[in-house]
């Protein structure tokens, strides 16, 4: 068995290269794969030595570029956040049903993906990056984001936006049925992103 099809991690990293190469007949080359959430942070370690070109296989092609972004340090770089942080506890002041941290938690997800692909795009992504699928993006630490944003609203956002780089996001959660559960929460498919069809747990990590 190779280690492509025993890891998810590598076959995670192996479709991105597949599509950073310029592999025909995607309309989006998005990559998204479940982690066992105890161990995001860890697999995050492990694809960050990938990306600066660590003795992570597969190797790096030479015309592939591979740039990691982590999402929870743009969190504090986006106006929703600050917004919320400079209005403190005139929040609990509101009148209504919604306490401060339903409030909260609905603003943040009415914008957060939005201003995180704007923050991305006017101060991480060059526009040559952006337009080129032979530059992977990796979105890492997503599930510190939780439950503000999930990955289906970054990747439609993405789409929204036309950004053209490939796009590889580890996604806090489990395979269950064929389709991706986020936390525990509802299973889906999350169009229009290409799935890896195992989760990455603790055993992979030793490999």
């Amino acid at each position: 068995m190779s280690d492509s099809s025993s890891s998810p991690l590598r076959a995670f990293k192996d479709r991105l290269c597949t599509f950073a190469e310029g592999q025909h007949g995607i309309r989006n080359p998005f990559v998204i794969v479940a982690v066992d959430p105890p161990v995001e942070h860890r697999t995050t370690k492990r694809l960050e030595e990938w990306a600066t070109g660590g003795s992570e296989a597969p190797a790096i092609p030479d015309e592939v570029t591979v740039q990691p972004i982590w999402l929870d340090e743009l969190l504090p770089r986006t106006d929703v956040y600050n917004l919320l942080v400079d209005l403190g506890e005139s929040l609990t002041e509101l009148e209504g049903d919604a306490s401060a941290g339903e409030r909260i938690t609905e603003t943040m997800q009415d914008q957060l993906a939005t201003e995180l692909v704007e923050e991305m795009i006017e101060e991480e992504l060059s526009e040559e990056q952006l337009t080129s699928q032979q530059h992977v993006v990796l979105l890492l630490n997503l599930g510190s984001l939780y439950p503000f944003t999930r990955a289906s609203e970054l990747l439609d956002e993405l789409d929204r936006r036309n950004v053209k780089s490939t796009i590889g996001i580890p996604f806090p959660g489990d395979v269950i049925g064929g389709k991706l559960s986020f936390f525990g929460g509802d299973s889906r498919h999350y169009y229009p992103a290409h799935q890896i069809d195992r989760p990455i747990t603790e055993v992979h990590l030793q490999q």
